[in-house]
């Protein structure tokens, strides 16, 4: 069961003027011109970090430093009634997409920012609680060389808006996946809904892909703690914190996964939530622990990991990452890591991976051992797909007396939470039995008793688009749902209207 946490997310919806029929009333935005980069050149450097072992952050664009500020930039625009519409155009030649920083973000009641391109694409609307009380605020990456940033303002708010750019990024790598077989990372990764993920469900859904100082990849995860009270406590590697400036920009992206096992598909990368504050980091293990300015959403179905301080050699280990800046992966050692150091931190040593690798962009993700609790985040290493050995994780034993003070005392290790329950659930009034699960087709799913007269019972896939809705009548207990004619793969039950929110998954084999 997942309990909707008080705010946090980034997007709220809507649609900007610039997409309505009031679109004639706008001139066109102004275009403000970047120049060209040489992407050859950064991309040699990039190849040198990678022969140094470098695992991270891992490159994909090229910051330029701006100051566009709303009140001498862009064009406004008075609308019939008083609103008033802002609209500026940024052009970077040749980039696969463009991010970028607000450096001074105050939206008002009511106001709104978007963000498109001239495919079609759209983020947003941004409002007041997508940054959380903050007023700076990192917006994700959108696909093509050329967008338009809008800010919509009611005539009630007139001219209590502020929106200053301080920095957009040209990405010279394709991370959004738009171009047939440029996902980046090698062919022996295993995404995530492959069945080898299977027993890693829940851990998988703690791991982010994090756009470092606009420009940088690296990974990590959500944290549980000894009050599991849902504080968004993210734990990443040091080196992707050092020279990377402040963390109150970086954008983390949740369930950026493939819906398939083969061929790996892309994914919606809209599941963000910007802005962190950093606690604590050192190399001395490379830690790094943040706190998200923003609770994660519900609709992500976050899951905050367990863990082990005891340091204990685990049986064996898996890692969850984002090699390359590609979607999310799963890597395993059937094997016993040894102890060892890398650049003077105390890490695990993996002596080589039996399935899947590491790769620049994975820095930070999590080590888990057998009984999935983590027990490191990934510092550096020589792994590929081409020579599948030496990785070096910074031991969460080590860095135990730097963050006890966050995650609390309760014993050497902790388990994750929340579960999202799916096989085999327990018929208690609160929750939901499906039967069979996984299924080929048709399947029976027996309600509990406190579900409501006009509850709804949603069906979503595995890239979030909603399959079916259905209102429950009174003392509706028994639901027969055939699934037959839908394709392979996972899909999500939610039961909505029962005082909870209860997400059951199911998987349909044919």
């Amino acid at each position: 069961m997942l309990a909707v946490p008080a705010a946090g997310q980034i997007e709220f919806g809507g649609t900007p003027v610039g997409r309505t029929a009031q679109r004639a009333l706008l001139p066109g935005p102004p275009v403000v011109e970047f120049p060209e980069v040489d992407a050859a050149a950064l991309m040699a450097e990039d190849a040198q970090r990678i022969a140094d072992g470098i695992k991270g952050p891992y490159r994909f664009g090229y910051n330029h430093m701006t100051d566009l500020d709303m009140d001498r930039d862009g064009a406004w625009t008075t609308l019939p009634g008083g609103d008033r519409v802002w609209r500026i155009a940024l052009h970077c030649p040749g980039a696969y997409s463009i991010n970028f920083e607000f450096h001074d973000y105050v939206v008002p009641q009511g106001a709104r920012v978007f963000v498109y391109n001239e495919q079609g694409d759209r983020l947003g609307g941004f409002t007041a609680e997508s940054a959380a009380g903050h007023h700076q605020l990192g917006v994700t990456q959108i696909a093509g060389d050329r967008i338009t940033i809008e800010y919509d303002e009611p005539a009630a708010v007139s001219g209590q808006g502020h929106l200053q750019i301080g920095q957009v990024t040209h990405a010279y790598r394709d991370i959004l996946g738009q171009l047939k077989g440029l996902f980046d990372s090698g062919s022996c990764n295993n995404n995530v809904i492959c069945p080898e993920g299977d027993p890693w469900r829940e851990q998988i859904r703690s791991v982010a892909m994090i756009t470092i100082q606009g420009q940088g990849i690296c990974t990590g995860q959500l944290l549980n703690n000894c009050a599991q009270d849902d504080t968004p406590y993210f734990l990443t590697a040091n080196h992707c914190v050092q020279g990377a400036g402040p963390v109150n920009n970086w954008v983390f992206r949740f369930k950026w996964e493939s819906p398939t096992c083969t061929p790996t598909q892309n994914a919606p990368t809209n599941k963000t939530v910007s802005g962190s504050t950093l606690l604590v980091n050192s190399g001395g293990s490379d830690v790094a622990l943040l706190e998200l300015n923003s609770n994660v959403p519900a609709s992500y179905e976050p899951f905050f990991s367990g863990w082990d301080k005891s340091g204990s050699t685990p049986t064996s280990t898996t890692c969850i990452h984002h090699p390359s800046g590609d979607i999310k992966k799963i890597s395993f050692d059937n094997n016993a890591p040894t102890q060892g150091t890398f650049s003077g931190a105390a890490c695990w040593h993996i002596l080589a991976w039996d399935d899947g690798t590491t790769e620049p962009g994975s820095s930070g993700s999590g080590l888990w051992d057998q009984d999935h609790r983590l027990i490191g985040q990934l510092y550096g290493g020589q792994a590929s797909c081409s020579f599948n050995q030496n990785d070096y994780f910074g031991r969460f034993s080590s860095s135990w007396s730097l963050l006890q003070p966050y995650l609390g005392s309760c014993g050497d290790y902790l388990d994750g939470q929340p579960s999202i329950t799916g096989v085999a659930e327990t018929s208690a009034p609160t929750t939901m039995t499906i039967a069979p699960n996984p299924t080929r087709g048709r399947m029976t799913i027996t309600l509990p008793r406190n579900a409501l007269d006009g509850a709804h019972l949603l069906l979503h896939d595995a890239l979030g688009q909603l399959v079916s809705d259905r209102t429950l009548r009174a003392g509706e207990r028994i639901i027969d749902l055939d699934m037959s004619g839908r394709p392979e793969g996972m899909y999500f039950l939610e039961l909505r209207g029962t005082g909870e929110r209860i997400v059951q998954r199911v998987a349909v084999q044919h």
